[in-house]
């Protein structure tokens, strides 16, 4: 199995921050504290939407569909639990570019997973992360027109991002949510706002999601 770090975050966060809506770039003001803080496995109305966004592209291409699992779940909020700190200190650091903030990977998880972050949306549900990851359909579709399962980010295979950037073509976040052999998915969702000296709020969200059994087996075809 093949995670995907740097190519994922930076890809991401670009999106991340394309959809935040009218973000400032202005200096940074004295201080920036934390106003209020949310953790938690996603549940009722925003589970049942993750879920079902998974299970429309799922269906899309044939594949029988995925049920939540609270064990996955648990490994998706301990992975958000632990970065929790050092999230919030992120976006601190980056509040006069308005970044969003985006989980590390779990190291040696035996889950396959997929992360987003956002900023702005304050009550934009998780299945907006979803929505990002499959944006990358069109790419996948585009590199296996021949019938042939390839990872995206192989080099040579790029492509120009909202930005004008080349940036490596990933599929991976795509292919987490339609590979066959999972069965179950866990998710959990950080939510934090950010005020400054000047009375300016800003709504941040971390999600991770856990896949199992993992896909993104290299040589191996997702459906």
């Amino acid at each position: 199995m093949f995670r995907f770090t740097i190519r994922d975050v930076l890809w991401l966060t670009a999106i991340a921050v394309s959809l935040s809506g009218s973000l400032t770039n202005q200096a940074s003001s004295q201080s920036v504290e934390l106003r209020s803080s949310s953790l938690s496995v996603l549940t009722a109305t925003e589970r049942e939407r993750f879920l079902t966004a998974h299970n429309i592209a799922r269906k899309t291409v044939g594949v029988e569909p995925v049920n939540w699992s609270d064990d996955v779940s648990r490994h998706a909020i301990e992975s958000l639990r632990q970065q929790q700190d050092a999230l919030i200190a992120m976006a601190k650091e980056g509040w006069a570019e308005g970044r969003a903030v985006l989980p590390e990977h779990s190291v040696d998880s035996k889950y396959g997973e997929n992360v987003a972050g956002w900023v702005g949306r304050r009550s934009q549900s998780a299945e907006l992360a979803v929505d990002l990851w499959l944006r990358e359909k069109a790419a996948f579709d585009k590199l296996n027109a021949d019938g042939t399962y390839r990872v995206g980010d192989e080099e040579g295979k790029s492509e120009t991002d909202d930005f004008g950037k080349e940036q490596p073509i990933v599929v991976g976040h795509y292919t987490a949510i339609i590979w066959s052999a999972t069965t179950h998915i866990g998710a959990a969702k950080l939510s934090f706002e950010l005020t400054d000296d000047l009375g300016k709020t800003r709504s941040y969200a971390a999600i991770v999601c856990n896949y199992s059994p993992a896909g993104n087996r290299q040589g191996e075809k997702p459906n």
